[in-house]
C-alpha cells in the first residue's frame, strides 16, 4: 500500500530549528543577565566594604587627603552602580523577551506536532476501515464458494 507521509513535516522541520535557536538565544540572554546580576553584587559588596572601611578610619581619624579619596571613590561607586542596575533591568528585559518569542516557537511548533498526530491518527483509522472492508469481502467471497 502506499504511504502518503505528512505534508508539512518540512515546516514542521523548520519550526522545530526555530525553536532550537530561540532556546540558545534564551540561554545566552539568561547567562549574560547572570553575569551582570553577580557583577552588580560584587559592586555592591565591594561598596558596603569600602563604607565599612571609611567608618572605622572615620573613629580613629583621617586626614583631609583620604577623605576627598574615600568621597572621590565613592562617587565613582556609586555611579558604576547605578550604571550596572540599568544594565541588569536591560537585561532583565531582554530574557523576558527572548523567554517570549521562545514561547511562540515552542507553541508553533506544538500546533504542528498535535496536527500531525491527528493526521496520522486518521490515516491508521482509515487504513485500518480498509483492512475491515477487505477481511470483510474476502470473507464474503469465501463463504460464496463454499455454498
Amino acid at each position: 500500500m502506499h504511504k502518503r507521509g505528512f505534508k508539512l513535516d518540512q515546516v514542521l522541520n523548520f519550526r522545530q530549528e526555530v525553536e532550537k535557536v530561540r532556546k540558545l538565544e534564551f540561554a545566552a540572554a539568561r547567562h549574560e543577565f547572570q553575569k551582570a546580576a553577580e557583577r552588580l553584587k560584587r559592586e555592591e559588596d565591594e561598596a558596603n566594604r569600602l563604607a565599612s572601611e571609611f567608618n572605622g578610619k572615620q573613629a580613629v581619624g583621617i586626614l583631609a587627603t583620604e577623605l576627598q579619596m574615600y568621597a572621590d571613590f565613592s562617587r565613582k561607586k556609586s555611579a558604576d552602580i547605578r550604571m550596572q542596575r540599568r544594565s541588569v533591568d536591560s537585561l532583565d528585559k531582554k530574557v523576558m523577551e527572548k523567554r517570549e518569542t521562545l514561547l511562540e516557537a515552542a507553541k508553533d511548533k506544538k500546533v504542528l506536532e498535535t496536527f500531525k498526530e491527528r493526521k496520522i491518527t486518521v490515516q491508521k483509522q482509515e487504513l485500518a476501515e480498509k483492512e475491515r472492508a477487505f477481511l470483510d469481502e474476502i470473507a464474503i467471497q469465501r463463504s460464496g464458494r463454499d455454498k
